[in-house]
């Protein structure tokens, strides 16, 4: 008997290890490349001022997240140096991981081991087999972390931990005020009916200790007022500029429909599992409804990023694999699904891997990298740089600060459309903000992707916008143009 219990104990860790084996190298690519998306470089460039000592939301760097992702690049950049991107790409890894394990847990309360390994194997499949955005650092993946937990302890009906982590996700991502629903209907169907009002009152004071906690950290570490204006009142002008039929096409055309398409093994089998409705257990409805709604937070704001719908991919991991435990499937069908799903996983994979993650140009040095390199050879770390247009890649890859509290200009904006360049982040209060900041820290050089049409901005020349183009007339000259941009230097004395 001593003989055969090492044997069953590897067997035992044999599916749990090739789980995470392949999770690991699905996910390869992101360790290959400094920058996976442009997000990243908006949230690294925040992030840096902020370790200089600016607030959040102030002079600190602006943008319309929630502060939790800003939290953990400035922390990471603390401690590994700045705009180290490797060491972000690891911790999110880590949170994607870890998320992997709260699947596990979710989906052995309703499965056995098995199903629940499967479970974790798909959101870990799921996270990778798309563009390079997906394999970003990004606030989604942050964000499903504490939701999950929060959907684990309301099926654990542990009511105001489960609120209070509803919250925590929500300090990555708004959209994860959808969840609210699933909160609530877990009182309603887990708890008694002499129970559900005590229950209700419990996760109440979870969300308020939530929110309370939330407004501290603020403001240690930013503005309140400041959060108030660029994550809360721009949710709704956000929403309705992305709302447009042309842009919403064109994002359905690269991210929703892709993800339907490449990943519809996971959907057919989720949306047969759904069928079942009325034979279904309490929990495995409850996960249905997180599908439901996350698919709508997903959706809501319009900008329509593949990266959006790791929100979905949770619980459509958790129903997916149900559906693989409650159908019973032949060999040639379980092999069709397998190839489906690895068909479109292998694809992305070797294009994540070999393809620039900013422009997915191929068999060339992206021109950005030599526009970087000329920042770098022509300034000293101490200089500030300020990049016109929605390029802060240009600040992580040349190591240099940016000279102002914006990262990038008509960020989610349709670029190029007939609609009026009236963004969020080109609100009339932005320009007082932007001459103060220039002011106060002169660039050594001025970037204008706008002349080279980088990201479609040629729509947009800095001499439609007087604060930057009074400056570059009256204080710069040219001294270089690269694929089209062209940088200017501060005149001397």
């Amino acid at each position: 008997m001593a003989a055969r219990r090492p044997t069953t104990l590897v067997r035992a860790a044999f599916w749990p290890a090739g789980v995470a084996i392949t999770i690991f190298a699905v996910h390869l690519p992101s360790f290959l490349h400094r920058l996976l998306d442009g997000d990243e470089a908006i949230y690294g460039s925040i992030a840096v001022l902020m370790n200089m000592g600016g607030d959040l939301y102030g002079a600190g760097g602006v943008d319309n997240k929630p502060p939790g992702v800003f939290w953990i690049y400035a922390l990471t950049f603390r401690a590994f140096g700045a705009y180290d991107l490797t060491a972000v790409h690891a911790v999110g890894f880590i949170a994607m991981a870890a998320t992997c394990g709260l699947i596990f847990v979710v989906t052995r309360r309703i499965a056995d081991r098995r199903i629940a390994l499967l479970a974790a194997l798909f959101y870990g499949v799921l996270t990778a087999a798309g563009n390079p955005r997906l394999l970003a650092s990004n606030t989604e993946i942050f964000m499903m972390l504490p939701l999950t937990a929060s959907v684990l302890l309301a099926l654990q009906r542990r009511w105001f931990w489960a609120a209070l982590l509803l919250v925590a996700a929500g300090a990555f991502r708004q959209s994860a005020a959808v969840n609210l629903v699933v909160l609530g209907l877990g009182v309603f169907w887990l708890e008694e009916p002499a129970r559900r009002w005590r229950a209700a009152q419990v996760a109440a004071a979870g969300l308020v200790a939530g929110l309370i906690t939330g407004a501290l950290l603020i403001a240690l570490t930013g503005s309140l007022p400041g959060f108030w204006r660029w994550t809360i009142a721009t949710l709704v002008g956000y929403a309705s500029t992305n709302w447009t039929p042309a842009f919403v096409w064109m994002r359905a055309r690269d991210s929703v429909l892709p993800f339907l398409v490449d990943m519809a093994v996971f959907w057919i089998a989720a949306f047969a599992l759904a069928t079942r409705w009325r034979a279904l257990a309490v929990e495995v409805r409850l996960v249905v409804v997180w599908l439901v709604v996350a698919m709508i937070g997903s959706l809501a704001g319009g900008h329509l990023s593949w990266h959006y719908f790791i929100q979905a991919m949770g619980p459509l991991a958790i129903l997916a694999a149900l559906a693989f435990e409650r159908f019973p499937l032949r060999r040639v069908v379980s092999a069709a699904a397998v190839v489906g799903i690895a068909i479109p996983v292998v694809a992305w994979w070797s294009f994540d891997l070999v393809s620039d993650p900013l422009t997915y140009d191929f068999n060339r040095r992206p021109q950005h990298e030599a526009v970087a390199a000329y920042i770098a050879a022509h300034t000293s770390p101490a200089d500030k740089v300020f990049v016109w247009g929605d390029w802060p890649a240009l600040y992580v890859e040349s190591d240099r600060v940016m000279a102002c509290r914006f990262p990038g200009f008509l960020r989610g904006f349709a670029r190029g459309s007939d609609v009026a360049p009236n963004n969020w982040d080109t609100a009339p209060d932005v320009w007082p903000l932007l001459e103060s900041d220039l002011n106060a820290n002169p660039p050594a050089l001025i970037v204008d992707t706008a002349a080279g049409d980088w990201s479609d901005f040629a729509k947009y020349p800095m001499s439609d916008y007087p604060v930057v183009a009074n400056l570059v007339s009256g204080h710069y000259h040219q001294v270089a143009t690269i694929d089209g941009t062209v940088i200017y230097a501060r005149n001397e004395g």
